[in-house]
This record gives structure tokens, sequence and C-alpha cells, in this order.
């Protein structure tokens, strides 16, 4: 079974002090928050990824800052891809490849030739020419691929004070007094649950 723990000799040991039994039920309890965790909570937390993109593409805004009362959780930033050369045309950096033996026996430029070249070529932003900045000579079948664009991803930071993410605390206390719970009625399965016995 794929779920079944691994029998490495010590799973007899309580090395928490507490009895297997109840190690086991813990187990499982972690394990179904965590189908619970990908099933449910990943798809809230992955939700601003599109906007966020889709908002990049028409306003060039690259972050968005999150905020609960006035005081900064965190922020969202969209990943960009840098500004990079890349082989356009294969059969002429071949040829130039094989001018400064850098050739391989399957006939393809060396890949530590290839890495080399591309972190100096340079481009004269007046001719386009693509050139190595060591020598100047021009580097054949390369191409200058501007960045700016999104990846495809969005990196998320809690706002940081001293190096602690300060958000977090900040976000869940405001969650544990309710503030967000007129926002979060449409996803139910992230409001805190009412503890058994309290009135309704």
């Amino acid at each position: 079974m794929s779920n079944d723990v691994a029998d490495d000799g010590n799973q007899g040991e309580e090395t928490t002090g507490l009895p297997l039994t109840s190690l086991a039920l813990i187990g499982a309890l972690a394990r179904a928050m965590e189908d619970h965790q990908r099933e449910v909570i990943k798809p809230r937390k992955d939700a601003p990824r599109d906007p966020l993109i889709q908002g990049f593409e028409a306003t060039k805004q690259p972050s968005l800052v999150v905020e609960i009362d006035g005081e900064e959780v965190g922020h969202y930033k969209v990943n960009l891809t840098k500004d990079r050369f890349e082989i356009e045309d294969q059969a002429k950096f071949d040829e130039y490849a094989e001018d400064k033996g850098e050739i391989d026996i399957v006939i393809t430029a060396k890949p530590a030739f290839v890495d080399a070249v591309l972190a100096y070529a340079h481009r004269n932003p007046e001719t386009g020419t693509i050139f190595d900045s060591r020598t100047g000579e021009e580097i054949p079948g390369i191409k200058y691929v501007p960045g700016g664009k999104p990846t495809g991803t969005v990196t998320w930071t809690w706002k940081k004070f001293k190096g602690q993410p300060i958000g977090k605390g900040v976000l869940l206390a405001a969650y544990k007094r309710g503030r967000l719970n007129e926002l979060l009625r449409e996803t139910p399965e992230l409001l805190p649950k009412a503890q058994p016995g309290a009135s309704e």
C-alpha cells in the first residue's frame, strides 16, 4: 500500500512519550489534514496568481501589498522573465562553435561553450548585432530575448521585522478575532470552527 508507514525498525518506540495508538491517531489526523490542504486549502492559496498576472499584463504593476486594518501582512510579487540570449539558428551557431574548436562528436556546440558565449553576449542597440563582449566578435545564430514577461508564477512574502515574519501573526490574530468572517462567507472551509458546546 502506498500509504503504509515504512518499517524502519523503530515503529514500536514511543519517542514522544505517547502510546503507539495515540501516535497512530495523530498520524491519521495529519494525513487527513494534508489531504484537506491539498484539495481545499491549496486552491484558495493559489487563487490570486492568475488575476495578479492578468493585472500585471494590463497595468505593469508587479506586486500587491496585502493589509488588514491598515497593517501590512505581506505581499505578492509577479515573477518576471529576465533579458537573455538564446540560440536562434542552430546551424549557424554550430559553424561558429566548430571554428572555435568547441564541437562535440554529435556535431553540436559543447554545452559549456554555449553557456560561456551566452554569458558574454551583448547586443548593439543600434544595429541589433549580437557580439562577444570579450572579443567584440559577432556571434551568428543568437538572438536577444527581452525579459519582463510573467513567468506564470507569483511569490508570496510575509511582512518581516528583524527577520521575523510578523505579518503571519497579524493575519492570524485578525482571523481569530473574526475580522475575516464576512470576507470568508464564500469559503466556509477557511472559517474558524465553532467549539463543541459553544452557543450558535
